[in-house]
């Protein structure tokens, strides 16, 4: 079935520049995708396809099958075979798998090393300036919303409602916020849509519908509503909040439908 993140995560925190293969963000009907998979190793699911593809004998063919399948764009496609390359000399923390790095990297204490392996190898990217942001800030004296320290950590904390106005507050003060015109990905480029920050208007609308009660299912937090939503007989109701809060434009929610 094709998905669609309704609620977004309130705050995304860093990637620097790792791309980590979407085949387990992809819906492998929808890109033409069958189990098992010869090119990868003959993977018998989203599971061990990502497992495949973490090793670093392994990244050059998951690239091209990516890149085939359409599940990266040109320019992910470029990044992510600069970033096998320069993996094979060791990342930051001594990591040489892209889950490696990827854990390393989410740890608040690690920033700035991240940050420095991936301008010296030039590999920013958008998550690059969102960590720089966020490393400004912690340089100046701030505080993460509820003292979390990793992007796990960070991303349930903020995708609980109640913390919606500490994390929008911290989100502003870090520069990390988008206008009201940031563009909402169409179907086809889901993957990823649920790591996008959201705007403020969107934040506070998020707010209210929480506090008189109307989200789906009366969920509270992110984790919630995702499940409710993935749950058959709530695709409606689902819709209807993404579009009160602009997570879903009118035309591509019809469209969806």
């Amino acid at each position: 079935d094709f998905k669609i993140a309704v609620v977004l995560t309130i705050i995304t925190f860093l990637s620097v520049g790792f791309v980590y293969f979407a085949l387990a963000q992809a819906t492998p009907a929808d890109e033409g995708i069958t189990f098992p998979v010869p090119e990868l190793g003959n993977c018998t699911n989203e599971e061990t396809c990502r497992a495949y593809c973490d090793g670093p004998a392994n990244m050059q063919s998951c690239i091209k099958f990516a890149e085939e399948h359409g599940l990266m764009n040109k320019t992910e496609v470029e990044r992510a075979k600069k970033f096998s390359r320069v993996l094979q000399t060791g990342g930051p923390g001594g990591c040489n798998t892209p889950e490696g790095c990827k854990s390393f990297c989410s740890e608040i204490n690690n920033l700035e090393a991240c940050l420095k392996w991936a301008d010296q190898n030039n590999l920013e990217d958008e998550h690059f300036k969102e960590a720089q942001k966020i490393q400004s800030y912690l340089a100046s004296g701030g505080k993460m919303p509820g003292g979390c320290n990793s992007k796990e950590s960070c991303m349930s904390y903020c995708g609980d409602f109640s913390h919606a106005e500490e994390c929008l507050n911290f989100a502003k003060t870090a520069g990390l916020t988008q206008g009201p015109s940031a563009e909402i990905p169409r179907p086809g480029e889901v993957r990823g849509f649920e790591d996008r920050i959201p705007s403020e208007e969107q934040f506070k609308k998020l707010q209210e519908l929480f506090a008189r009660g109307e989200t789906p299912g009366g969920c509270k937090s992110k984790e919630a509503c995702e499940a409710y939503c993935e749950e058959g007989g709530h695709f409606e109701e689902c819709i209807v909040f993404g579009e009160k809060v602009g997570f879903v434009k009118s035309d591509e929610a019809q469209k969806i439908r």
